[in-house]
């Protein structure tokens, strides 16, 4: 027996010793692994008790799940949240999470809840989703935007400090945090913050078309001191559902290109000297020195980052978040009684 084990002294005895401690320390690993994803499973379970209740008529009994079942629910899903039925798409969605391991899943539910406007139920999974995956800058960025649209404007500033933290360029996030914060400060009077964002236009030239459209409403001289014909485009439709009262003759006489806006809209009656060389401006007032009085504009928004297009302005993407990427499309219509409401 003694020429069968290995001594204490004989390297053979170090070895073996070794490679019991591995296995040891492997199994283990792999048993507190197991036990950690068992507890957040049925952690993740607790949390979507607080969402089945009143959101999910899936149930297994009614709809067993099948593992080919997960990719055509999610189309469905995607399909009834692009309709704008969102029960349906969370409903689903709370089905396949119940029966499926997949985080995307959760964090494609906060995103449907967050375009349906239910901002506490999107902030509560994306949190859950950050207790579990720290890293994830594309939830944080869903937080901050979540906090920015409640004015919780201090956890919109951690949320882009943890974006920092992780490498992510938060610049223009920063600025935008800032725009906001001036605009909605119940302490500054309405020519303190004109003259802030006057400030923050100079650091921050992307902010042109939102600054320009609270200045419109705060101090109407302010405003048209910005407006050039270089960046018409960008303000197009501010300046054509501006009210006559807030036109000031002096310099759009002195802007070739606003002068052919408001001739175009039946503000003038000389006819302009120079197009702007935006279509549908030029075409209206060749329309109008032709004798035609009944065109009109109307206008849809671009996003350039996802090529979504909406009926109303925004400054962030409702789709895909993004910053100051909207474009105005002008289109020629026939001119309605009540098409002259202010955007402003």
């Amino acid at each position: 027996m003694n020429g069968f084990l290995p001594s204490y002294h004989d390297p053979v005895f170090s070895i073996i010793l070794i490679v019991l401690i591995a296995i040891a320390v492997a199994m283990v690993a792999q048993a507190w692994s197991l036990y950690r994803r068992e507890r957040l499973q049925k952690s993740l379970y607790s949390f979507l008790d607080k969402f089945d209740s009143a959101s999910c008529s899936l149930e297994e009994e009614e709809v067993p799940f099948e593992e080919g079942m997960a990719k055509p629910l999610l189309l469905l899903a995607k399909a009834f949240e692009q309709s704008g039925n969102y029960s349906k798409a969370i409903s689903i969605c709370l089905y396949l999470i119940r029966h499926t391991k997949d985080d995307e899943l959760l964090i494609y539910l906060g995103s449907v809840y967050l375009r349906a406007g239910f901002y506490q139920r999107a902030e509560e999974i994306f949190l859950e989703i950050i207790a579990r995956h720290p890293r994830r800058s594309d939830v944080l960025t869903r937080l901050e935007y979540i906090y920015e649209s409640l004015r919780d404007f201090d956890k919109a500033q951690e949320a882009l400090e943890a974006l920092a933290a992780q490498g992510v360029e938060t610049g223009e996030m920063e600025e935008h945090l800032r725009f906001l914060q001036i605009r909605h400060d119940p302490q500054r009077l309405p020519a303190q913050k004109a003259e802030a964002l006057e400030a923050l236009l100079e650091e921050e030239p992307r902010l042109y078309r939102p600054v320009l459209s609270e200045l419109f409403r705060l101090d109407t001289d302010r405003a048209w001191k910005h407006c050039s014909s270089e960046r018409l485009p960008e303000i197009l439709d501010l300046l054509w559902f501006l009210p006559p009262a807030q036109l000031r003759l002096d310099i759009i006489a002195s802007e070739p290109a606003l002068q052919a806006l408001y001739y175009a809209r039946g503000d003038l009656e000389e006819a302009p000297q120079q197009p702007t060389g935006i279509f549908a401006v030029d075409m209206l007032a060749a329309a109008r020195r032709s004798g035609y009085v009944e065109g009109d504009l109307s206008f849809g928004y671009l996003c350039r980052e996802c090529k979504q297009s909406f009926p109303v302005s925004f400054v962030r993407c409702p789709s895909c978040l993004a910053l100051n990427t909207l474009k105005v499309e002008e289109h020629l219509v026939q001119q309605q009684p009540e098409n002259r409401d202010t955007l402003l």
